[in-house]
This record gives structure tokens, C-alpha cells and sequence, in this order.
């Protein structure tokens, strides 16, 4: 019972990263936002798996979390330097 509350709890600060998701001014708050929301998904998933006793969905939790820190470190290089390829000269050697 505790477990599926704090589910609930964590799905209302779920919806508040949604809505700076979406209304978030600059690059860097929306990548914030969405690093929030799929944390958010994977504490539910976490409660929801405590509240039934399936295992598994901890498991998926934790793989979700982990590709999501790869995609926010893959999004947040390519917006900063609108490539994924390391430059070929340094900025002071041009």
C-alpha cells in the first residue's frame, strides 16, 4: 500500500516535469526535464514492482535509467557542438 502512494506521489512531480518539459525556455532545462521524467518513470516502475513482487520490472527500471544517461550525454554533445564528431583542429589552432 505504502508503495503504490509513493507511486502516486512521484506520478504528480511526474506531471510537473512534464509541463517544464514542454514549457522549458532553454535547451539545457528541457534535457533537465527529461532526465527528471524518465526518473520519475523508473522510481513508479521500482514502486509498482515492490507493490506486486515482480522483480523484473526493477530490472527494466535500471536499464531504462541507463540508456536514458547515455541519451542525455549523446543529446546534450550534439547540441553543443551540432556534431558528434570530435573537431579536427583546436579553437586556438585555426
Amino acid at each position: 500500500m505504502t508503495a503504490l502512494a509513493a507511486a502516486v506521489g512521484v506520478g504528480l512531480a511526474l506531471l510537473l516535469c512534464v509541463m517544464r518539459l514542454f514549457s522549458g525556455p532553454t535547451l539545457y532545462d528541457r534535457t533537465l526535464a527529461m532526465n527528471g521524467v524518465v526518473t520519475k518513470i523508473a522510481v513508479i516502475a521500482a514502486a509498482v514492482a515492490v507493490a506486486t513482487g515482480r522483480a523484473s520490472l526493477v530490472d527494466a527500471a535500471f536499464a531504462f535509467l541507463f540508456a536514458s544517461v547515455i541519451a542525455n550525454v549523446a543529446a546534450l554533445k550534439f547540441f553543443r557542438s551540432r556534431s558528434f564528431q570530435p573537431p579536427l583542429m583546436r579553437a586556438e589552432e585555426r
